[in-house]
């Protein structure tokens, strides 16, 4: 069973702090206890030489990054987490935002997202980011967190030159337009099925060893969205069998989402690339019964109890 406490915020309840303030508020009582660590988000950063479409201002983001990883060195994170969509096309862009994240000296973890593929077909089987694994999905734990890295691009029309994959990832989202789906849509994609029994023997790791966990995913799994992860409901149906999982983290949908399942915070972080004034970037503050997120930009600031 999860903390008691967890079930007075299961049903979206949480605490809306003003950013940059880590003192009062509800629960201050503890708020000046040292975290367990701490580890910084960011989301779609997109990054490319390009000229602003719409509310995207692609030639702000290395300045925005560069003010995050400052911001990670300043805070003496332990890691950064990369959500996915570093870049926005053209596998030159990648020089860019990695030297910044590298000469950083961050530990960053890295995932993939659907935009990390627009660079041409040669580079899509080889490309930059660093990843501990060549199915691009893998675990790593610190203290007695596991953090759970899925890779939502496994099954979709844009991130192989497969043609079996094409096919499947078609026929997928055909089945979801049939069905009514929102997320039927092309720029999402899905995990395999040895990916998804890969997901269970972790989890059941995680529980054998008392560890408490985070998913980190490109793409969002919860609440319905047209930006979820094309078999979403798949992942929910073995997330639902475990106590231990305080959220899913994730990018993707710009604007940001928040949702509530079986006690698991879902929450999507606002990509770095939109709007001219305020970028987006988040540091996690993780307490033994809570997370504190901390937003600068146009993320907010939040406290959600697990």
């Amino acid at each position: 069973m999860k903390f008691l406490i967890a079930s007075l915020f299961a049903a979206l309840i949480f605490f809306e702090m003003p950013q940059s303030d880590k003192s009062g508020g509800p629960g201050s009582d503890d708020q000046s206890q040292k975290p367990l660590f701490s580890f910084g988000v960011v989301a779609d950063v997109q990054y490319c030489n390009c000229e602003p479409q719409g509310t995207r201002f692609y030639r702000l983001a290395p300045g925005r990054l560069r003010e995050a990883v400052d911001l990670c060195n300043a805070d003496s994170v332990a890691f950064l987490v990369n959500l996915g969509d570093l870049i926005d096309r053209d596998y030159e862009s990648y020089k860019t935002v990695l030297n910044i994240i590298d000469s950083s000296g961050v530990k960053t973890y890295h995932l993939i997202g659907n935009h990390d593929y627009s660079v041409e077909p040669k580079y899509k089987r080889r490309l930059p980011l660093p990843m501990p694994s060549k199915e691009g999905y893998y675990s790593f734990v610190y203290q007695d967190f596991r953090f759970i890295a899925l890779n939502g691009n496994e099954i979709s029309t844009y991130a192989s030159t497969n043609k079996s994959i094409i096919k499947q990832a078609e026929s997928l989202i055909t089945t979801l337009k049939d069905s009514g789906a929102v997320n039927a849509i092309d720029w999402n994609g899905g995990v395999s099925t040895k990916q998804l029994g890969w997901l269970r023997t972790q989890l059941d790791e995680s529980v054998a060893k008392s560890e408490k966990v985070f998913i980190l995913c490109h793409f969002p799994a919860f609440p319905d969205n047209e930006h979820n992860l094309l078999n979403y409901r798949d992942v929910l149906a073995i997330l639902k069998n475990y106590d231990n999982i305080i959220a899913w983290l994730n990018g993707h949908n710009h604007a940001g989402n928040y949702g509530n399942f079986n006690m698991i915070h879902f929450v999507t972080f606002k990509g770095m690339v939109e709007t001219e004034q305020f970028g987006a970037f988040s540091i996690i503050d993780v307490y033994r019964n809570k997370i504190w997120i901390n937003g600068s930009g146009r993320e907010r600031s939040q406290i959600l109890a697990y």
